[in-house]
């Protein structure tokens, strides 16, 4: 009889983007524990022909510019209409975040639980998994699951609820509500750290059913590339550079280094590759020496996985908020595969530090910038000795991540083939 998965992602097929990144990783090594995927999935990426993927678009005007500027990247014809569409938007948009101010993908949900209707009728899905980026994609499996009376796993990539809540009390009452109808209808709940799913259960009282899963990456996307020593020191940053995500501390302590040691303004680079908010660009102009800076921009990820292999030092910025506490960055995984030194700035996350420390690498305080001006010369101070060591020894993978999503469902199948379907109780809450 054949297995098959209804996956709810809405970002699945974008490059570069971390939530993604998680869920197309996996895509590929479902079938090889005999698990055919079927993907729902939003309109922003790219279908694969390889599986059964449908896309349905957002509703809602501020979904209809996210997808519009996404799609004007690669559609030609949108890139002269689109601007003239999101005029016409714009008076919409306005009512909407007047009276509805969630993210721009909230109003994926309703086409997404028609089409995920008709896929576990034509297909007979033995698991609903919904994963990654919005929210939507839970509320849609949780209807599905209900009405289709099929076992359910939803995993949590960044918490919905949390102390530092910046947006509107609505907004919050809505995730709050989410997060609890979720915890309490989901067969199984998987978060990406132990501290998630203890603040989480706290919250709503998941207690057995949660789980803690560990992304990994996968080695077989890494490029063919030797690091070989240069007359510079590059320490990299990958990824997005924005909100309390940026170079403030990172520069200062560079800053203080080249102050007190002059010569290593010859020596040490940073080279940024990704996006750069407004304040980091302004950090840069403002640095007493630019031409030890090279910013790249976003660049394809088979670029900037051969360019971390290159590199000397991999930089790791943490925000520094306090949910900070509660999640990993994706791009550690894959700095981990890269094999070369890692400098990671950490803001309140024992459970980083010593995931990254236990590999033999560097971290700092993210908010101290002595801490961060002592762990950047430490690691000159190793290249210059040539005492910078490499490996990917003890890399976290991909398909372990893969093997513990597939037992979490195979317990979650056998009980709720014994209770007739969805397994788990909780408040009315529909």
């Amino acid at each position: 009889m054949a297995r098959r998965w209804l996956i709810l992602s809405y970002f699945s097929g974008i490059d570069g983007m971390a939530c993604a990144q998680h869920i197309d990783d996996r895509l590929s090594l479902l079938p090889e524990r005999g698990i055919t995927p079927l993907l729902l999935t939003g309109i922003c990426g790219k279908a694969r022909a390889d599986r059964v993927t449908v896309q349905v678009p957002s509703v809602a005007p501020s979904g209809v510019r996210f997808e519009l500027r996404h799609l004007r990247r690669r559609i030609s014809p949108l890139k002269i209409a689109g601007p003239f569409l999101n005029l016409l938007l714009l008076p919409f948009y306005v009512l909407e975040k007047l009276l509805i101010n969630l993210d721009s993908q909230w109003s994926w949900f309703p086409l997404a639980i028609l089409r995920g209707r008709q896929l576990c009728r034509r297909y007979r899905p033995e698991i609903i998994y919904s994963t990654g980026g919005p929210a939507s994609a839970h509320l849609a499996a949780a209807v599905i699951a209900r009405r289709c009376r099929i076992p359910w796993i939803a995993e949590f990539q960044d918490p919905l609820v949390h102390d530092d809540w910046r947006r509107s009390r609505r907004a919050l009452r809505v995730f709050a509500w989410l997060e609890r109808l979720v915890c309490a209808r989901a067969d199984a709940v998987i978060f990406l750290t132990d501290v998630a799913r203890e603040r989480a259960d706290r919250r709503t009282g998941i207690h057995r059913r949660g789980w803690t899963l560990y992304p990994g990456a996968n080695p077989a996307d890494m490029p063919q590339a030797a690091y070989e020593k240069g007359e510079h020191c590059r320490f990299a940053h990958f990824g997005s550079l924005g909100g309390s995500r940026n170079l403030k501390v990172f520069l200062e302590a560079l800053r203080h280094l080249i102050a007190l040691r002059p010569e290593l303004a010859r020596i040490v680079r940073l080279d940024l590759y990704g996006s750069c908010d407004r304040l980091s660009r302004r950090l840069i102009a403002d640095f007493p020496a630019p031409e030890m800076i090279r910013d790249y921009g976003r660049i394809p990820r088979r670029q900037s996985l051969a360019a971390m292999k290159r590199s000397d030092v991999l930089l790791l910025i943490q925000n520094t908020e306090e949910y900070s506490a509660e999640t990993i960055p994706s791009k550690v995984y894959e700095y981990f595969l890269a094999g070369r030194p890692i400098l990671a700035l950490v803001h309140e996350n024992t459970e980083l530090v010593e995931m990254v420390t236990r590999k033999g690498h560097t971290t700092v305080k993210a908010g101290l910038a002595e801490d961060v001006r002592k762990g950047i010369a430490h690691l000159v101070d190793r290249w210059m000795a040539e005492e910078l060591a490499s490996g990917t020894e003890g890399a976290f993978l991909v398909e372990e991540a893969v093997g513990r999503l597939v037992r979490v469902g195979e317990a979650v199948a056998a009980r709720g083939s014994q209770t007739g379907g969805v397994g788990a109780a909780g408040p009315d809450e529909w």
